[in-house]
């Protein structure tokens, strides 16, 4: 591990890859006589790296959302599927390849009209997002263009693609694909709007609930996280977020010391503002 870092130049994400590679490798040195038992103990118990690193989480505002998201021109059919897609992949806060696993049936629409979706993620576990209305308003708009007798596509895949009247299974490049045009088409009207990739959104929808003030252990099962670990990212970010609208409501106040400093004077200050939240 040491050399892989220190000769190779290794980053962390790359070493700790290699662990379980070479733990399988020195198995079978234990089995071909060729290392003891003890040193097999010993590298069992070696853990993984932390990256020390603290890496910024790039996610969209809820402005910028809402820009993406009315780019799909929804006087097409793709437009429509597209606009669908993107809002559902926002408000689900699923994995891209999660909703082109989904078919028709996962998407169910209670008594009550309340919506919601049955997920298959990884380690095959299922779990259950709920949808807003709106994103549930758009899926009967969709169904009426892409599965027409819904009762009968209750087995097909919820997203697919057509080509020469031909119906095929959609994949993320393709997703990719209409992607790469409305980033193209947003940053025309907001010019700081990040690169668009699946992911995006769900590190977005994540950083926006914890915001809202959903609790991080549900943050973390709305995103199907096993460990909660991974979840505390957006906590880090989600604190930044917390303590600029906190500064700044305290500008305005009349209680401020510094009431003639209207607004807060570090609330634009990436720097100072990540010391503060621990990040630096």
């Amino acid at each position: 591990m040491e050399w892989l870092k220190n000769e190779r130049n290794n980053e962390c994400t790359t070493i700790n890859q290699w662990l379980p590679h070479l733990r399988t490798f020195c198995e079978y040195l234990h089995k071909n006589g060729k290392i003891a038992y003890s040193d097999l103990s010993d590298i069992a118990l070696i853990s993984r790296i932390k990256d020390q690193r603290k890496q910024e989480l790039i996610c969209l505002s809820i402005e910028q959302t809402k820009l993406v998201i009315k780019q799909p021109d929804i006087m097409k059919k793709t437009g429509r599927r597209d606009r669908f897609f993107i809002a559902l992949l926002y408000d689900s806060g699923c994995r891209d390849q999660e909703l082109l696993n989904l078919k028709v049936k996962d998407f169910a629409i209670t008594k009550n009209n309340d919506a919601e979706i049955r997920i298959l993620g990884k380690g095959k576990k299922y779990r259950v997002t709920p949808i807003s209305s709106e994103v549930a308003r758009l899926f009967r708009e969709y169904c009426k263009d892409y599965h027409p007798d819904t009762e009968e596509s209750q087995d097909r895949l919820l997203f697919y693609t057509v080509r020469n009247e031909l119906t095929a299974e959609m994949y993320a490049d393709n997703v990719q694909r209409f992607m790469k045009v409305y980033e193209k088409s947003a940053q025309c009207v907001e010019r700081t709007l990040p690169h668009l990739h699946p992911h995006l959104f769900r590190h977005s929808r994540a950083l926006h609930l914890y915001i809202a003030g959903v609790p991080l252990p549900l943050v973390a099962e709305w995103l199907g996280h096993s460990n909660q670990e991974t979840t505390l990212i957006y906590y880090a970010q989600a604190s930044l977020e917390m303590k600029r609208k906190a500064a700044s409501k305290l500008a305005d106040d009349d209680k401020s010391v510094f009431r003639e400093d209207i607004t807060f004077k570090y609330a634009d200050d990436e720097k100072i503002l990540k010391k503060l939240s621990g990040l630096k």
